[in-house]
């Protein structure tokens, strides 16, 4: 089994032939691996994307489609790294690759298989909707201890809602069977109330939504949306979420009603929009998928919710559908209607080590990199936007951005320096001593032969009682001033907190050989002299 990598646009329209084809004779293909959806997704995500695309040998046409992002994520050390998710989106209530069923384990070995060839650290299989077989067929790859694998838990919104479980309806063929096998006595009757007063058209109405007013739907639909979870979705995440997700939301709706897939009935009372529902027409698998919906929180009676899934029920099983598919979340109303049960997790597979597979940058991501480092130094993180660029350099040596802005940082960073100095300096006098250090080590990057920074990181590890670190790195610094008494006077105390006394001694000679009046070096050389044991007299 052969695997290319699609990342182009241009190239993902040219395979809409193959993956149409795949799609079709693919048993567990749904909605939302299909061509349309993501295409339309990969169009507008603002991170890169990749696909894996299967060839069985020599064969003209591809039997496999894998759709992935392609994330790079700054982590807490300052390193980025690479992340691979599944694709679709974050709306997509169902995950995975699309296979012929006749070749599902080699191709999920495959696509593995080449997982691995790419440089990442964590693998997100966010709502992976393939089956058992398929799942430990591409997991049996991933083993240990290069990989770990695990369950991620879903965001808990403190309602008590599991998401890992996804609700559905077997639909029967007939709208009268669905009321009376599927509701009980009260909630049919309000079923049929309800649908009364829409079907009567005297005071409530339900329109669908063409060309010309999915503009106006899908404004109203949004509107309700974020006054019912705008302000709670702000609060707890990020005050931008709202706004990013009805972005997304408006654009993956559009591309539904191109590729004819979206049914969006609108409820009216009077002039005005009471309720909105967004689901998506899967034909492959006779299936309605709820994507969203909206409602005037203000309107009890007739309930908009209730009353739009009802339409809609009623309008899937007049059109031949088979599944009414509320998706996930176990909320009580999703099972006034006969709700059943099924299970959609989230998995990640991660490096053991937490870094990138050849820890390298996914060559890829080097211009996202670039842009980031470019963005640290606007920001005024130097050290920072260096880091990037030396990521960057390892992956490609000879990548002349990277270069060229490392060159840039280092000339800005020598200017600063002095001033950087001064501040460590002030910092390690103040007794913050991690902070200091994490100042010295920065210099050195850019000075290695700074004897004054090398000096005091050796004073700090002193302070610290790292005895051997203090050591060596003293040393290094007397290398580079051998003339300077208190740098030996220091490696002499280090070297006698080892118990390696002979060679404090030396460190003390040196010392006190620059500076004879060096009274500390004197006293510590006198007390070293006294506790070396004396070797034994002869024998008479």
């Amino acid at each position: 089994m052969r695997v290319d990598v699609i990342d182009s646009f241009d190239a993902l329209v040219q395979l809409r032939g193959e993956w149409d084809a795949v799609y079709a004779a693919d048993p567990e293909a749904q909605y939302f691996m299909s061509w349309p959806w993501i295409a339309g997704w990969f169009k507008r995500l603002r991170y890169q994307w990749l696909v894996l695309a299967a060839r069985d040998g020599d064969s003209p046409g591809y039997v496999g489609f894998f759709p992935l992002q392609l994330r790079t994520e700054r982590a807490r050390d300052g390193a980025f790294r690479n992340e691979l998710r599944t694709g679709g989106g974050y709306f997509a209530g169902y995950a995975g690759f699309i296979c012929r069923p006749d070749v599902q384990d080699a191709v999920a070995r495959a696509f593995a298989e080449h997982a691995k060839r790419l440089n990442w650290a964590k693998l997100h299989l966010e709502n992976i909707a393939i089956s058992p077989r398929r799942l430990n067929a591409f997991l049996g790859e991933f083993s240990a201890p290069q990989f770990l694998i695990g369950k991620v838990r879903r965001p808990d919104d403190g309602d008590g809602i599991d998401h890992d479980i996804y609700v559905y309806v077997n639909l029967p063929g007939d709208w009268e069977e669905f009321l009376n096998d599927r509701l009980g006595a009260a909630t049919r009757k309000t079923a049929r109330r309800t649908l009364r007063a829409i079907d009567d058209a005297s005071e409530y109405r339900v329109t669908d939504v063409t060309a010309a007013t999915l503009e106006r739907d899908l404004q109203t639909l949004l509107r309700f949306w974020e006054k019912q979870w705008g302000a709670k979705l702000a609060a707890r995440y990020h005050p931008g979420l709202p706004r990013a997700m009805m972005n997304n939301f408006r654009n993956m709706l559009r591309c539904a009603f191109e590729d004819d897939a979206l049914y969006l009935p609108v409820l009216w009372q009077g002039d005005n929009p009471i309720g909105v529902q967004a689901t998506l027409i899967d034909r492959k698998n006779r299936s309605l998928i709820g994507m969203l919906n909206g409602r005037d929180l203000a309107i009890k009676k007739p309930a908009p919710g209730f009353a739009l899934h009802l339409y809609s029920v009623r309008w899937a099983i007049q059109n031949g559908f088979a599944v009414y598919d509320l998706q996930t979340g176990d909320f009580s109303y999703k099972y006034d209607f006969g709700g059943l049960e099924r299970r959609v997790e989230c998995l990640l597979v991660s490096t053991a080590s937490r870094r990138n597979l050849c820890d390298r940058l996914e060559s890829r991501s080097l211009p996202v990199v670039l842009a980031r480092a470019n963005a640290l130094r606007q920001a005024g993180d130097l050290e920072g936007a260096a880091r990037a660029c030396r990521q960057i350099l390892d992956a490609d040596p000879v990548h002349g951005g990277a270069r060229q802005l490392l060159e840039q940082l280092d000339a800005a960073r020598r200017a600063l320096v002095p001033q950087n100095l001064g501040v460590a300096a002030r910092l390690h006098q103040a007794g913050n001593l991690a902070e200091a250090e994490k100042m010295y080590r920065e210099i050195l990057d850019i000075e290695p032969g700074h004897f004054d920074v090398r000096y005091l990181l050796g004073v700090i590890f002193l302070q610290q009682r790292k005895y051997s670190d203090a050591e060596q790195e003293i040393s290094r610094a007397i290398d580079i001033r051998p003339d300077v008494s208190a740098a030996h006077f220091n490696r002499g105390l280090a070297l006698a907190k080892l118990d390696r006394i002979d060679d404090a001694l030396g460190s003390l000679d040196n010392c006190i050989g620059l500076e004879p009046d060096h009274g500390q070096a004197l006293a510590l050389r006198s007390a070293l002299s006294k506790s070396r044991p004396q070797a034994a007299s002869p024998a008479a």
